[in-house]
């Protein structure tokens, strides 16, 4: 099949989100599709950076890249975006004049606005569109401003309308598939979560990856280390991590916490910096924002406790982190939330450390646990990464979505 996936990710290594996409692009292609990557707008950076054209390959992925922003300001960013969905609309439609095209997914956080012109298009052109819903973001609590109400109008006529003008939906879990359940049959609707690989970073030289885990290493010698990475939101239970290494601190004096990443919104963001302020112990209390990809590895292969702790919230309930799977393939002991999905895959105390969300002492009880006994939080771990390949292996979770879009395709074959 010719399928065109439509994801605004700064391929390769932009995040949990770009990796995602990257998987799941390998994956239909080592499954024998003629997958194509269209990033309509955002900003090249790493690998792709100092690439000028349009189109090239990555590590087996075709892609082509239409409209880089200029700069920061919003109103240009708004241009860009403009810009690059239209020239989505027309590529599609050059590139179905040459050749059948099976099918579009569109993916990230689709909005029925911004992306108007490529659902036209597909409408237009008679091409399967398919919508792959990764959060329910009505339910996102971080809207703020002028921007942000339209953000959440956009997104209110986006889980109304998308459904209706897509073949099917592709969704991360099983709460999202039961929300979209009241516009869709359950055989347009397939729950396809986190993807996993043993060589997800196999583009990064060994070398820069060693000497920047050595650098990190020297930094945090004689240190035991917690590491956090993400986006600082709501959901994240930021504040309960930082009360919990307030508590365990007291025990374990030789304990460092590691935060990567930064909440775009700034006021969030310094609301985080200063409750860290606050801590008795602050300066082991480390932010240290954005990291390139070789830190980032670096920080989770030295980590002695990885967190993705998540809030009981309806937003993070609909969802499934993607940096669980990313985490997994470190075997290092991981503390997970009892949130969403995460039990129907993992067991507590077998292949994941899980607590209760919103509660800070529970986390700190089970990374006392962890320190107190390291070699079995390790086969924990271990088992972890076997179980996290088991359920979400890139290339058997690709096959579904080639099965789901051929049978959506075909109805006749549903039928039978």
């Amino acid at each position: 099949m010719n399928i065109l996936l439509i994801d605004s990710v700064d391929l390769p290594f932009g995040g949990a989100h770009s990796v995602h996409v990257s998987l799941v692009m390998k994956g239909l292609r080592e499954n024998g599709e003629n997958a194509f990557l269209i990033i309509p707008y955002g900003n090249k950076r790493e690998i792709l950076s100092s690439n000028k054209k349009k189109y090239g390959h990555h590590d087996g992925i075709p892609y082509c890249f239409l409209r880089k922003h200029a700069d920061s300001k919003k109103s240009s960013r708004f241009f860009d975006v403009l810009i690059g969905v239209f020239n989505t609309a027309l590529l599609i439609y050059r590139r179905k004049k040459k050749k059948k095209i099976d099918a579009v997914i569109v993916g990230g956080i689709p909005d029925i606005l911004k992306q108007g012109p490529i659902i036209f298009m597909c409408a237009l052109c008679k091409i399967p569109l398919y919508i792959w819903f990764v959060e329910r973001a009505t339910l996102y609590e971080d809207y703020h401003g002028i921007s942000g109400f339209l953000n959440f109008q956009g997104q209110k006529l986006s889980e109304k309308y998308l459904p209706r003008f897509s073949s099917g939906i592709i969704v991360i879990s099983s709460f999202l598939r039961d929300f979209y359940l009241k516009a869709l049959p359950e055989n347009k609707i397939l729950i396809n979560p986190i993807l996993v690989s043993h060589d997800t970073f196999k583009t990064i030289k060994v070398d820069d990856i060693d000497l920047t885990r050595n650098k990190l290493a020297e930094k945090i010698k004689g240190n035991r280390l917690l590491v956090y990475s993400g986006s600082f939101g709501e959901k994240d239970g930021v504040y309960y991590l930082i009360d919990a290494f307030n508590e365990i601190i007291k025990k374990y004096p030789d304990t460092l916490f590691i935060m990567t990443g930064k909440n775009q919104n700034e006021l969030i963001m310094n609301k985080i910096i200063e409750y860290r302020d606050k801590c008795p112990q602050k300066e082991k209390i480390q932010l240290v924002g954005f990291v390139n990809s070789e830190e980032l590895l670096s920080y989770n292969s030295l980590a002695d406790v990885l967190f993705v702790c998540r809030t009981n919230s309806p937003y993070a309930n609909h969802g499934f982190p993607w940096k669980l799977g990313e985490y997994c393939m470190t075997s290092k002991p991981i503390i997970a939330s009892r949130v969403g999905d995460i039990e129907l895959y993992f067991k507590d105390n077998e292949t994941l450390f899980i607590v209760e969300p919103n509660n800070s002492k529970a986390i700190a009880d089970k990374i006392s646990y962890i320190f107190d006994n390291y070699d079995k939080a390790l086969l924990v771990a271990k088992n972890g990464k076997v179980n996290a390949m088991n359920c979400f292996g890139y290339l058997e979770r690709t096959k579904d979505i080639i099965s789901f879009i051929e049978k959506n395709n075909n109805p006749a074959a549903m039928k039978n």
